[in-house]
């Protein structure tokens, strides 16, 4: 073979078949090419709602036999990740039959494809269409040839990231069906009460001191003793959790963080009302908490806990605050934006209280909201130890670098995992404590670097621009919202509109309006379809759907909305 053979894929005739020769290397048998893919596809059990990611498939052995075994709604897409095998098989993408349900993906697109699958239906950038999110509900993996070989690592982080996105939508739609109904009502309340508010984007860039974040695990007591005799010299954030620790301790927040949607989180800020923060509050988080307080001291942002066409609408219209994905744990939110706070990169941000782990018996720091709550609810009979949440069949046990033995849960690990693919570039942002998970951050405490001082990058382990994300893509940032009576009278005019469309729509389903079936269900699909708040929190309501069950349903979510709406 000339050297040529070996930069470029070449087809290799063996006496049963076609090879290919790339690498020095035949990514199919000389003998039988065709034989151990076939083998492979005849012995697969396949389910429904299946997506089945074809690695390196670079002749179009077993391709229709793969198609032609498809139970219904399953969806295979190939993945090359090696340009010079991608190009040989673009160049030959006539041969390989790619339809609906048997996509390529882009080369250029291939390390933020997993984040696709949790979105909806969305155009790739060579015209395949990928279905949106709630028709798979499991990921397999096949090599389709030696080529997978080449980039093993990639395969495999590739494959696990996808498997991330389809369990983070899932679960995402068991906290919709659950919370869905209450975080759009909370939208909608916070939304009117928006304009008398102060813009959460007067804070961006603006603040020069050392910007300390503190969550409400174990590590904020050691935060506290850090810096409580001269917590004056930091601009300092907290979760709504954290507030009574630091409060007990003398400490006062400049914001707090907060995103709990329900009324347990009411005992967070007992006895608060005339302290001197700023509550930092998402638009779907509770009302009263905003409502308890005087207006200039709320600002909002906008947690997307849906992708959804009434969100894009109001943000196409520039009618809501800046946008952050749902990170599922306001600690995370709290340093997401606190980087933004910050006038420039080279203000130090510290964080104690994100350990995602704890002790056996104390899952929060002393002081927190979980702390005095497990104070008030102990007995002679019931200890003030939580051990259930350290011995249970879900948690894994590990130690730390303090020698202590901790103990993390699922879903803390995933924020923890979060956190590192979010945060990982960021300049001076540093981990205060050692305790509890590790976060790929340079550890420091404040006083190391002492007032005002910073220099530095976080600790990066293991990681270049070939990381593949499982995460949702960065929203788009809104323009800096003025909440002025321009802005209050394009807020009325939305929810004047959206009322009209609701009584409109209550016409059509409780009423004969002289439509043929088809002009009917045509007319309720425009309006009920792109306003999911009406639906979203179905167990069925992924997607609309235009059936006697689901429209008795929305039939009565549409006087609970009319009743927000008018209030």
């Amino acid at each position: 073979m000339n050297n040529n053979n070996q930069q470029k894929p070449c087809l290799v005739s063996t006496p049963q078949g076609f090879s290919v020769s790339y690498k020095n290397k035949f990514l199919y048998s000389k003998y039988n090419p065709s034989k151990t893919i076939l083998s492979t596809i005849e012995n697969l059990a396949l389910q429904a709602e299946s997506i089945i990611l074809a690695v390196s498939p670079v002749l179009t052995y077993g391709i229709k036999e793969l198609l032609q075994k498809l139970p219904e709604n399953c969806l295979v897409i190939a993945v090359e990740e090696d340009k010079e095998l991608f190009d040989f098989i673009n160049e030959h993408k006539e041969e390989y039959g790619f339809s609906k349900n048997f996509i390529l993906i882009p080369h250029e697109e291939l390390y933020s494809f997993p984040s696709l699958l949790a979105g909806p239906e969305v155009s790739l950038a060579n015209g395949h269409i990928l279905p949106q999110a709630g028709l798979f509900r499991r990921i397999i993996r096949i090599d389709f040839s030696a080529g997978s070989t080449f980039n093993e690592t990639f395969y495999q982080n590739f494959c696990q990231a996808c498997v991330n996105a389809l369990k983070t939508f899932w679960a995402n739609r068991i906290t919709l069906t659950r919370f869905g109904r209450t975080y759009s009502k909370n939208f909608f309340t916070n939304l009117k009460f928006i304009d008398k508010t102060k813009p959460l984007t007067s804070y961006f860039a603006s603040v020069s001191k050392p910007v300390i974040v503190f969550g409400a695990g174990e590590s904020l007591e050691e935060g506290i003793k850090e810096i409580k005799n001269n917590a004056g010299n930091y601009f300092i954030l907290c979760v709504d959790t954290a507030l009574q620790a630091l409060l007990q301790s003398g400490i006062k927040a400049d914001g707090v963080f907060i995103e709990e949607a329900q009324n347990v989180i009411l005992k967070a800020f007992i006895g608060t009302k005339n302290n001197d923060f700023q509550i930092f509050a998402g638009l779907s988080s509770l009302p009263l908490i905003a409502k308890n307080f005087a207006p200039e001291k709320i600002s909002f942002f906008t947690t997307l806990y849906s992708q959804t066409s009434f969100i894009k609408k109001l943000q196409k219209k520039n009618l809501l605050p800046p946008s952050n994905n749902p990170f599922g744990s306001v600690g995370l939110t709290t340093v997401y934006y606190a980087l933004k706070f910050r006038k420039d990169s080279s203000v130090p941000v510290f964080i104690y209280g994100l350990d995602f782990a704890y002790q056996s018996g104390k899952t929060h720091a002393k002081g927190s909201m979980a702390h005095l709550q497990s104070l008030i609810n102990s007995s002679k009979i019931k200890s003030i130890e939580n051990y259930r949440s350290a011995y249970n069949p879900y948690t894994k046990a590990f130690i730390n670098a303090q020698n202590r033995r901790l103990f993390t849960s699922p879903s803390l690990a995933s924020y923890a995992e979060l956190f590192n693919g979010l945060f990982y570039n960021q300049k001076n942002l540093y981990k205060a404590s050692n305790f509890g998970l590790q976060l790929e951050l340079e550890e420091k405490s404040p006083s190391s670097l002492g007032p005002g001082a910073s220099t530095g990058t976080i600790a990066v382990a293991g990681r270049d621009a070939g990381t593949v994300t499982g995460t949702s893509p960065a929203p788009e940032e809104n323009k800096a919202l003025v909440f002025d009576s321009s802005y209050s009278n394009a807020i009325k005019d939305y929810f004047t509109c959206e009322t009209a469309s609701l009584q409109e729509l209550k016409k059509l389903l409780t009423s004969d309006c002289g439509l043929s079936a088809s002009d009917l269900q045509e007319k309720i699909t425009q309006i009920a379809k792109p306003r999911e708040y009406l639906y979203l929190h179905f167990a069925d309501g992924n997607t609309f759907k235009y059936s006697q069950s689901f429209l008795n349903r929305i039939r009565i979510e549409l006087e609970f909305f009319l009743k927000i709406f008018s209030l």
